[in-house]
């Protein structure tokens, strides 16, 4: 399946009451198979997961990332749920539990919208608080 689709990601985060901004737009797939939506691309270096493939997999309740390549995990959001995942940094793995606190999204067959609210926290120490937001659209 070659690229069909513009996918904008905005990742909004707040460590310690400092506010980032990570934005991405670049172009994938996107597809519906077995009642799941995917969305698929290629990580650059603004993100720091340059070589490696990032697959979104959006069902009812539940969204998962997974990132296959130089740098490898797997993030479940689930509503009311904390899942645990290893996310790696180029200093070393650090084990993070997920806790979702919000998934919407809106797609159909010409794309759409995922908004992911989350918190990381890291041995209970650490909590970071995130959000995530996933546009997509079919190219003509």
């Amino acid at each position: 399946m070659e690229n069909n689709a513009k996918i904008s990601i905005k990742t909004y985060q707040e460590i310690d009451g400092e506010n980032d901004i990570i934005e991405l737009e670049t172009f994938g797939k996107y597809a519906l198979r077995g009642g799941k939506y995917y969305i698929m691309y290629e990580e650059s270096e603004l993100t720091g997961f340059e070589d490696t493939t990032t697959t979104i997999k959006v069902a009812p309740g539940n969204v998962t990332v997974t990132r296959r390549g130089r740098f490898n995990m797997k993030m479940k959001y689930e509503l009311g749920e904390k899942n645990l995942c290893v996310y790696p940094t180029p200093y070393g793995d650090i084990a993070t539990a997920v806790d979702t606190k919000k998934v919407d999204f809106t797609l159909g067959e010409s794309g759409g919208d995922i908004k992911i609210d989350y918190i990381l926290d890291q041995d209970n120490l650490n909590f970071i608080k995130n959000s995530l937001n996933v546009n997509v659209e079919l190219k003509s």
